[in-house]
């Protein structure tokens, strides 16, 4: 169970979309704008670096939420 795999939650540097992917990843597609954003760039601003899908994906609700709320 020994898993090292790493998700990063991030925000597309196009339209300000947050989204998460899979660290080591190449690139992932933005959601909001289709921009195809390179992960391993430093044009990323990345927001949360966990071990557990969960905790990413809950980032990434728990934000489209209260955007929803504005």
């Amino acid at each position: 169970m020994g898993c090292s795999l790493m998700y990063l939650v991030f925000v597309c540097p196009r339209c300000g979309a947050l989204r998460y992917a899979k660290a080591g990843q190449k690139s992932a597609l933005c959601f909001g704008c289709g921009y195809k954003v390179p992960i391993d760039s430093t044009k990323i601003r990345i927001l949360l670096k966990t071990k557990d899908r969960g905790k990413a994906m809950e980032a990434v609700q728990g934000y489209k939420m209260r955007l929803r709320k504005r």
